[in-house]
């Protein structure tokens, strides 16, 4: 019987199959999908309303009051006052600036949530690849058994096998096709949840991911820089907020003091300054400080884990361009000999447990050159995540 690498054929057909959506297409897909992101998008709307209450002259909503009073001998005062909160001095600008920075963090954290989802749909991609070319392997591996079973069942009808020898195939063509169930099973597996990540059942047209430069700015830091720059922000604005705003106050009052006396108009213009102290403002003076400090010890601790991650995700791509090419050639050598082995049981010269011994060592390390290569690949995705690198 003549050998057919499935090597060759695997990476054609399964790590390439015709495909529709891009691998940017897919992680839109997914975005849309993400609860996190919906979140986040809707934060927009709040720091616009926020930049939009920074922009008022006033430090909050303006009071209006009515008064109307009657006395004796027909004295009576109608009053119409209006009082409007003032800005403390630096105060409206630290709440712009505080609006600028939630609007900037917020769009920086679009971005890293949007490279977490990357890294989680990268992860569905190498399962599920991983998954579909071992089923491939197995089902080859079933088919082929099978007809090795018909092949020894001729033989043995013809008197150049043993019995013993139909049941030693048959056995083996049933063990194939349990262990490709069980594949198809893994495969159903990690296609659920591809589809519950994307909402999509084909995989990319360039799952392939070819090494790329890092951005200038790897979008965690970016996002853990602008939640920092928004805590600073809070913290100038907690100490240019050092109490109660001072409110200017106008008065309109309409009066007369007895009955047939002409009404008299005035008009007053006061201020209103109250005395609570700056220690009422202490607490969110602390809790201000608390968050921005919070916020630098992130960022210090991310920069420090991603140098570690990307120093040991080059390590890791290192050893499976290696090992790819080792189970190339290891794979190439199986064959060979396998071949050789086939020849000698057609000729009868060897015998079916050497060719199935033999069978089983080629298995592994085709199995074991496929997973290398698919090692690979993932190697390469995994290291383009680290770096920062969307799709």
């Amino acid at each position: 019987m003549r050998h057919v690498s499935l090597f060759v054929f695997l990476i054609a057909v399964c790590l390439a199959p015709a495909r529709a959506e891009t691998l940017r297409q897919v992680l839109d897909a997914a975005t849309a999908r993400a609860p996190q992101a919906q979140w986040l998008a809707t934060r927009q709307q709040e720091s616009a309303a926020r930049r939009q209450v920074a922009d008022s002259l006033l430090a909050g909503a303006p009071v209006l009051g009515l008064g109307q009073r009657e006395g004796d001998r027909g004295r009576s005062e109608f009053e119409l006052e209006l009082a409007a909160p003032l800005w403390l001095p630096g105060q409206r600008q630290a709440s712009v600036a505080l609006a600028d920075a939630q609007a900037a963090e917020n769009s920086a954290a679009q971005a890293a949530q949007r490279l977490a989802l990357a890294g989680e749909l990268r992860e569905a991609v190498a399962a599920l690849r991983a998954a579909r070319a071992e089923l491939d392997l197995l089902r080859a591996h079933a088919e082929f058994d099978r007809r090795l079973a018909e092949e020894v069942a001729r033989r043995v009808t013809a008197g150049d096998l043993a019995r013993s020898d139909l049941l030693l195939a048959r056995n083996e063509a049933l063990a194939a096709e349990v262990a490709a169930l069980e594949a198809d099973s893994r495969v159903a597996q990690a296609s659920q949840r591809y589809q519950a990540l994307t909402g999509l059942e084909a995989l990319p047209s360039d799952a392939d991911e070819p090494l790329a430069p890092p951005p200038a700015a790897h979008p965690l830091v970016a996002a853990l820089e602008h939640k920092a720059a928004q805590a600073h922000a809070g913290l100038e604005l907690a100490r240019r907020t050092r109490g109660e705003p001072v409110e200017l106050g106008v008065q309109y009052q309409h009066s007369r003091d007895i009955n047939g006396s002409p009404f008299q108009d005035s008009v007053r213009v006061g201020l209103r300054i109250p005395f609570s102290g700056e220690h009422r403002n202490r607490p969110a003076l602390a809790a201000a400080n608390s968050a921005w400090v919070q916020a630098e010890a992130e960022l210090r601790q991310t920069r420090a884990e991603l140098e570690t991650q990307q120093r040991a995700a080059r390590a890791v791509l290192g050893y499976a361009e290696r090992a790819a090419e080792l189970g190339q050639a290891r794979q190439q050598a199986a064959d060979e000999h396998l071949r050789l082995i086939r020849k000698g049981f057609a000729l009868g010269e060897l015998s079916l447990a050497q060719l199935l011994l033999s069978q089983r060592q080629q298995r592994e390390a085709e199995s074991a050159a496929v997973q290398a290569h698919l090692a690979l690949l993932a190697g390469r995705a995994h290291l383009n995540q680290v770096l920062g690198v969307l799709p």
